[in-house]
């Protein structure tokens, strides 16, 4: 009998078959991989923003005029009036529903000394958003009274997350900064 060099048919195409099959795996792999990756790095630049902003609102709670013609607060919408680099400003946090019942929320800063206005969004695509007020007691929706609260919180909601961020106003360290 003759010596066989090569191979056969059926173990080339099983060869190739098998080789196809890891291929596939690998490139699902990559593609499983990439997506995940993707989705953490826009969640991860969503919780940046946030957080950006609720550290930018806090420090701007703490600039503000406590006896400011401007200031305003309302569960969709708060205006203050605060004193930032030796300058006043008035700086309203608004959130406006959109067409498919997601909320943003706008930040405007107004200038008076140099006549400068700029509006931009801050948060996108939030399911809930509300500003509550601390009477000394509870978390009030809406604040009518002449005085600033004792503090201000914000109730975010998008997904499956929720943020309750509150802020608490020290008044008389406001008064001495003034």
């Amino acid at each position: 009998m003759k010596k066989r060099n090569g191979f056969t048919l059926i173990e080339l195409l099983t060869a190739i078959v098998i080789g196809f099959i890891v291929i596939l795996l690998v490139y699902q792999t990559m593609q499983t991989s990439i997506m995940v990756s993707t989705d953490i790095r826009e969640r991860l630049s969503q919780m940046q923003r946030m957080n950006f902003f609720l550290t930018s609102f806090s420090a701007r709670l703490a600039c503000m005029n406590p006896d400011g013609s401007e200031n305003s607060f309302d569960s969709a919408s708060i205006s203050i009036e605060i004193v930032e680099y030796k300058r006043r400003k008035i700086i309203t946090y608004n959130a406006e529903e959109n067409e498919y019942g997601k909320y943003t929320l706008f930040v405007e800063e107004k200038d008076p000394l140099y006549n400068t206005q700029s509006r931009y969004p801050a948060i996108e695509n939030l399911d809930f958003f509300e500003f509550s007020f601390f009477d000394g007691d509870s978390w009030v929706p809406n604040w009518d009274k002449d005085t600033v609260p004792e503090g201000v919180s914000i109730t975010i909601k998008r997904g499956n997350s929720e943020i309750f961020f509150p802020v608490t106003i020290d008044i008389k360290s406001l008064e001495i900064q003034q």
